[in-house]
């Protein structure tokens, strides 16, 4: 009677976490617990067999033998690659006899981000006839996760408006959707010279920022009448009969491109060109003036950048765009001021305060009036001598900052100060009666004018005006300092209305 012939089998872990592009190792121990050697092999159940590699799929165990294979999980960077969890097993099979031994696991794709934008056409003309022109933008999700993207466009100058006929998008992984970029120019003009602007489609993301995508182009706005179009009307009639003898052949830009279209940042592209009849040929930025017409240059641009090239020659000017997407690189984490307090908050001049904060994702901290402060602090002293509004930056690896601001108010005994001086009421009818209040420090004479004159330095009395009414405190003390503060009576020929107070339903009897 043959010998039975048992599996064991186990896995290194049970949950594998892998970013698209990246690769993860599965370490698989096997037992044979039977009394016979055996050949085992293994396989994947669930997974998509292009991310599983096997570099030894059999093994051979000598009875009561233990041995350790390896499974290689390899996911590609795609869309496709959709994130999420992606349950497997791991299958050993005995080759002799047939029994099996499974241990389950779990996938993880982690999802990553990335957008592109194109635009079409790259430049458009606005007429003083026909002021709207439109574009075609068309945004890409090149991740492996669902985005909702807002769309922004905008050139430096303000020389165009902008509309989009749906601002924000919602794409699903590997998804496009197009939508219509409708410009204009922001002012019309009847005569004047035409201007080309350069402006900026953005695609951001809704939850996150840090992913983006631009694109360029360029609209160009024409008046109704040039300044220089009647006298170059005039000079063309001339120049027509010369130019039908001397006729030279046109330039042409027969390839102007940029491969690839979109780098990262610190990557690489090639301007290829190809140019006929050109006497002259200019390309900027980086590059200036060439002398082959045909040839190529290797360019390493830090941002998104619209490569221009003039060709000139006895058969005209011909001009050309290429714009070169640079996606940037991931920015660190916002700085963010947790908390930013002063204790006491309020001081009498001489003692000192403690301001104290709490700080993530900083590299350097300016607090105002004091100067830069070592980023690991949390606490400083300080004694102002007056009222003083302390700013608190903070300011990470890429020089994003933030800010909060807090105020002391510092009290000294021996300033003069008006500490207070009110009417009581404001409003009253013509006849009736207002109570003036007054406190002030540090005085030597107090003085209230409209009829009340000199008092004393703290007190309050009643006065009757019949008719609006400003009174002023002034205040002076020993060494000639003079402080003022005004009051304001209205009087009225009817009795003020007034709010009663709210009604307590808590209070007794209610």
């Amino acid at each position: 009677m043959p010998a039975s012939t048992t599996i064991e089998l186990k896995l290194s872990q049970d949950e594998i976490k892998i970013e698209p592009g990246g690769t993860a190792q599965l370490q698989v121990e096997l037992v044979n617990t039977s009394d016979q050697p055996d050949t085992i092999g293994l396989e994947v159940e669930g997974l998509d067999y292009e991310w599983v590699a096997i570099p030894v799929p059999t093994v051979t165990l000598n009875a009561r033998a233990r041995g350790s294979e390896k499974i290689l999980l390899k996911v590609p960077r795609r869309s496709e690659s959709t994130a999420g969890a992606y349950p497997f097993v791991v299958r050993a099979r005995s080759l002799e006899t047939g029994a099996t031994a499974v241990a389950p696991a779990t996938l993880v794709i982690e999802p990553f981000a990335a957008l592109s934008v194109e635009l079409y056409p790259r430049r458009s003309v606005c007429t003083y006839w026909r002021p709207t022109t439109e574009f075609e933008v068309t945004v890409h999700n090149l991740g492996n996760t669902p985005l909702d993207v807002r769309l922004y466009a905008n050139d430096p100058d303000d020389v165009g408006v902008y509309t989009f006929d749906r601002e924000v998008l919602t794409l699903q992984a590997g998804a496009s959707e197009k939508v219509v970029l409708s410009a204009e120019p922001s002012r019309r003009t009847m005569v004047g010279r035409g201007q080309i602007a350069s402006f900026t489609v953005t695609a951001r993301c809704v939850e996150n920022a840090y992913i983006v995508g631009h694109t360029q182009g360029q609209l160009d706005t024409r008046p109704l009448i040039s300044p220089v179009t009647l006298s170059t009307l005039a000079l063309l009639l001339v120049l027509l009969s010369v130019w039908a003898f001397t006729r030279p052949k046109p330039v042409e830009v027969l390839e102007f491109a940029v491969e690839p279209s979109t780098i990262q940042q610190g990557g690489t592209a090639v301007i290829r060109w190809h140019v006929a009849n050109a006497s002259e040929i200019s390309i900027t930025p980086d590059i200036g003036l060439v002398k082959e017409s045909v040839g190529s240059r290797q360019v390493v641009p830090s941002q998104t950048v619209t490569y221009h090239l003039v060709a000139r020659g006895r058969g005209g000017v011909v001009e050309k765009d290429v714009v070169l997407t640079v996606l940037p690189a991931p920015e660190p984490p916002p700085p963010a001021i947790l908390s930013f307090k002063a204790e006491p908050a309020q001081v009498t001049k001489g003692d000192p305060v403690t301001l104290s904060w709490q700080v993530q994702n900083a590299t350097k901290l300016l607090l105002s009036p004091i100067g830069e402060l070592d980023p690991l602090l949390t606490s400083v002293r300080d004694t102002p001598a007056t009222t003083t509004t302390y700013t608190l930056v903070a300011i990470n690896t890429a020089g994003r900052k933030v800010e909060k601001k807090l105020t002391v108010k510092v009290h000294d005994p021996n300033a003069l100060e008006v500490l207070e001086f009110k009417a009581e009421p404001s409003v009253i009818t013509a006849g009736g009666s207002v109570t003036l209040r007054w406190r002030v420090q540090a005085a030597s004479r107090v003085v209230i004018d409209n009829g009340v004159g000199e008092v004393s330095p703290q007190g309050e009395t009643t006065v009757s005006p019949m008719q609006d009414t400003t009174y002023t405190l002034t205040a002076t003390n020993d060494a000639g300092q003079v402080v003022t503060k005004s009051v304001r009576v209205t009087v009225t020929s009817t009795p003020p209305v007034s709010t009663p107070p709210p009604v307590n339903p808590a209070q007794p009897g209610n």
